[in-house]
């Protein structure tokens, strides 16, 4: 039982490590590489070329245009645009789901006077002047079209933004050389995202993928200098837990890099794109088109992207650790989170129903450990005399104790087994429950949002006590001061855990602990009265 013991407490520390380590250090995703001395050089001579030029491009300003907004729709967003600094300057999530108390959707850009979609040049690999903020001139818009134009004596830019269905759409850019002489231009395209309240469940992060990997920032990563990733860039995104706006070239734009830094103000966090510089004969033009996505990071919506295909936007999903287990098993039970919603109606009984199936699916698992544990109980004393009897001698010690599990037909190990296999699907639920956009702001009891902690700390007090009610009904051994420490400790580390948790996934954890609770007292109490009979 010592051994068993041992190994069970072993297994549970693990978890319990991971959760501290994924609840207080754990990175969102894995840390940027640093740039290399050589790229740290190029920037300081670009920034010094662009500073050279910054009296250029004010004397290329052309007059001032009068401030034009207006919004696209359509049935799950609003893109609120604008023909000043940057296209988009706000977001509304129409569905009755992100609806606010005030009756507006959710703007989940939060801009706070920032604005994306910012089309650029890289003023040291472009040969026309064209200002820091150029008046675009609006030529044209529909309920899913905005489109702007910039044009002087060198050259004419214009920008066409197309909503085509739900948060998918695409950002046409065209460059048109006006002079008598060849030019060179480098186009960049800036998104933002508002940063707003940090916290260690809400992480934003920039996002800059290749065709083989892609790098993630955090505010704090960019916060005294900026991050870039070089190479073939597939797509960048900025995003929440729950929300994003992702930028994707087509195959036909290449795009050489991507930058994630934060705004002056420091309210945004930023991405830019660099496409490769083209080379413009008198009178040519060239076309860019990128796609773009503003909305939720639904695993479906996501892995359908369709304004350019092939690419994996669901990468951007944080499944945390054993990633690709994890979004396996989170499939099928985000499937089924949404099938027990669309039965109920309510999603805090859905939580309970899926936490239920998969309770059910590995009762014989559990069953298996329940009964193992009990047969180690049942030949406890006897090891306790092996103990007493070899205690010097090590080897024979550990020779009479196989000689008795191999009699009783115990193996030690088979009650932290079943342990083991049920952790993946542990993790897997955790992380699924930890990124459903499907619990965002909604209520349950006396839950205002599932995406929040408990503001009342009921379910975390409530599962603490129902933890040690269990652990004390839970057979033990011999040894009654481990057993004590182990019947404390362990309610007291959940309870501290669960207070900062989710509270959709305090629901989850409530409901499985009242679960064990109730397996243990069905499995394990005819058990100690017959016991008590037969003495």
């Amino acid at each position: 039982m010592d051994l068993q013991r041992r190994t069970l407490l072993a297994i549970v520390s693990c978890v319990l490590i991971w959760l501290v380590y994924e609840r207080f250090f754990a990175p969102p995703l894995p840390e940027p590489q640093p740039q290399p001395a050589a790229s740290a050089k190029k920037e300081e001579a670009d920034a010094k070329a662009a500073e050279e030029r910054a009296e250029e491009r004010k004397a290329a300003a052309a007059p001032k245009v009068p401030v034009a907004d207006h919004r696209l729709k359509t049935e799950l967003l609003a893109l609120d645009v604008t023909n000043h600094r940057g296209l988009v300057r706000g977001t509304e999530l129409l569905s009755k789901h992100f609806i606010n108390p005030d009756g507006k959707g959710e703007d989940f850009l939060k801009l706070d006077g920032n604005r994306s979609l910012v089309i650029g040049f890289d003023g040291s690999e472009t040969d026309f002047k064209f200002p820091r903020d150029p008046a675009w001139e609006p030529t044209g818009k529909s309920d899913t079209q905005w489109a702007v134009a910039f044009k002087n004596g060198d050259v004419e830019v214009k920008g066409t933004l197309d909503l085509t269905s739900g948060y998918e759409g695409t950002l046409t850019v065209d460059v048109a050389n006006r002079s008598a002489e060849t030019q060179q231009h480098r186009l960049t395209l800036l998104s933002a995202f508002g940063i707003g309240a940090e916290n260690s469940y809400d992480v934003h992060r920039g996002v800059c993928a290749t065709a083989d990997d892609w790098e993630a920032y955090t505010p704090s990563d960019v916060k005294d200098s900026s991050g870039e990733v070089r190479g073939r860039i597939r797509w960048a995104a900025l995003d929440s837990k729950y929300f994003a706006s992702a930028v994707v070239p087509t195959p036909e734009v290449a795009v050489q890099s991507c930058r994630v830094g934060q705004t002056t103000d420091g309210k945004a966090l930023t991405t830019t794109l660099a496409v490769e510089p083209v080379t413009l004969a008198a009178g040519e033009s060239h076309q860019y088109v990128f796609g773009v996505y503003f909305g939720t990071k639904e695993l479906e919506r996501l892995e359908k992207y369709q304004a350019v295909p092939g690419v994996h936007l669901e990468d951007m999903i944080d499944w945390g650790w054993f990633g690709g287990l994890n979004r396996l098993l989170g499939e099928w039970m985000i499937w089924l989170l949404r099938a027990f919603y669309n039965l109920t109606g309510v999603w805090g009984v859905a939580i309970i129903l899926l936490t239920i199936v998969v309770k059910v699916l590995t009762l014989p698992l559990t069953f298996k450990q329940m009964r193992s544990m009990k047969k180690m109980r049942e030949i406890q004393p006897e090891l306790e005399e092996i103990k007493k009897k070899y205690g010097e001698d090590r080897v024979r010690q550990a020779q009479e104790m196989q000689a008795l599990f191999q009699r009783a037909g115990v193996n030690p190990l088979a009650g932290c087994l079943p342990m083991l296999i049920q952790l993946p699907i542990w993790i897997a639920l955790y992380a699924t429950l930890n990124t459903a956009v499907e619990l965002y702001r909604v209520p349950f009891l006396w839950l205002p949002d599932l995406t929040q902690q408990d503001p009342y700390y009921i379910l975390p007090l409530a599962m603490g006590a129902l933890m040690y009610i269990q652990m004390k009904a839970t057979p033990s051994g011999v040894d009654n001061e481990q057993a004590r420490m182990m019947a404390w400790m362990m309610p007291v580390i959940f309870t501290v855990m669960m207070l900062f948790l989710p509270s959709g996934l305090g629901v989850y954890i409530f409901a499985n602990v009242l679960l064990s609770l109730i397996q243990t007292l069905i499995q394990v109490r005819p058990t100690q009265t017959a016991a008590v009979k037969k003495s």
